[in-house]
Parts: C-alpha cells; sequence; structure tokens
C-alpha cells in the first residue's frame, strides 16, 4: 500500500477520534441535563396521576357528602318545630279521640339537650281499651313529625262503672333540630396606643 495513502488513512483516524472525544466532551453536560428532563417527565407523570386520583376520589367523597347532607335534611324537615311541639298537646288529644281513648290529663316534664337535637317531654295520662290504646299507638308512630311514646306503665281498673278496663301513664317526646350556631365575624384587631407626646420645653 501506497505509504502516502496510509498516513492519510492514520491521519484520518486519528481525526475522527479526536472529534468523538471533543463531542463526547462537549455533549456530556447536554447528556446530563437530558437525564434530569427525563427524570422530571417521570416524576410529573406521576403526580399527574396522584392528581387525576385524588380529583376521583374528591368527586366521589362529594357525592357521598351531597347524599348525606339530602338524608339530614329529610330528618330535619319530619323533626317538630318550636310551634309544631307547642301544639303537641292538642296533636295528642286528636289522636286519642280518633282511637277511642281518653286523655284524663299532661303535663310538661322538661327538655334535655343534646348536639343535634333538644327533646322535649310531655307526660300523658289515659283512659283507654287494650286495643284501642295499640290503635292509638300505631297512630303516633305514623304521625308526621318525629316524636316517640315511652315510659309506658298500665294500671288495670277494677271499678265495673269505668268503660275503660286500664290507666296509662306514657311520655310523649319531640325532638327539635339544633341548628349549629353561626360563627361570629372576626374581630378587628385593636389599633396600637399611639405614644404619649413628648412634653414641651
Amino acid at each position: 500500500m501506497n505509504p502516502n495513502l496510509q498516513k492519510q488513512i492514520l491521519i484520518g483516524l486519528i481525526a475522527g477520534l479526536l472529534v468523538s472525544g471533543i463531542a463526547y466532551l462537549l455533549m456530556g453536560g447536554k447528556r446530563d441535563e437530558l437525564t434530569a428532563l427525563t427524570a422530571q417527565c417521570k416524576k410529573l407523570e406521576v403526580d399527574v396521576q396522584n392528581g387525576r386520583q385524588l380529583k376521583a376520589n374528591y368527586e366521589k367523597l362529594k357525592e357521598e357528602v351531597e347524599k348525606s347532607q339530602a338524608r339530614i335534611d329529610k330528618l330535619v324537615a319530619l323533626m317538630p318545630t318550636d310551634t309544631d311541639t307547642g301544639q303537641i298537646p292538642y296533636k295528642i288529644k286528636k289522636l286519642a279521640d280518633n282511637s277511642g281513648i281518653d286523655q284524663s290529663s299532661f303535663a310538661v316534664k322538661g327538655e334535655r339537650k343534646d348536639k343535634y337535637y333538644t327533646e322535649r317531654m310531655i307526660d300523658f295520662t289515659f283512659r283507654a281499651g287494650y286495643n284501642n290504646f295499640g290503635l292509638f299507638a300505631s297512630q303516633v308512630s305514623g304521625y308526621d313529625r318525629i316524636i316517640s311514646l315511652s315510659n309506658l306503665q298500665f294500671t288495670r281498673i277494677d271499678t265495673k262503672s269505668s268503660p275503660y278496663p286500664m290507666t296509662v301513664h306514657a311520655t310523649v317526646s319531640a325532638y327539635v333540630y339544633n341548628p349549629e350556631p353561626v360563627a361570629p365575624p372576626p374581630t378587628p384587631a385593636a389599633a396600637a396606643p399611639r405614644p404619649a407626646a413628648a412634653p414641651a420645653d
């Protein structure tokens, strides 16, 4: 082979190696930057997936909260108001009359406060037959407001002249919703006192 050609090939190889080495050195920073960008893209992709999952969980939780609130609103609508509780003795008297029992007396017993409602209790005394009182209890359970019948005490009437075989003492409770108190607006911060003026000479 021609010595000149060999020299040219050798010089070409050396020049190629030099150019490759210089390019490798010059591109080292770019490679590091590319690696960092790739890692950042993967992290962003994971964050996006987590964000989508959080959004899906939020939408599901929001729907459940709305359903729960709708059920609460329905229950609140069934709870007696202050006006309703004042009319309970008259409503109970009407139910007793419809059931064929005699409401002998009633007395306001008081109230018991809970976190979400106030139980207002009224003691009643009835004279009734067994079947008629069962009918009365059924009508109380079907009342259009949430009330309950408790503390039942049955006493047999032995007097033959009485048209009723027993006396019933019972407590009727009405449950009035206690709305959450509205938080008071934040009070403005008091202004710092002005420094006293220096006495004049």
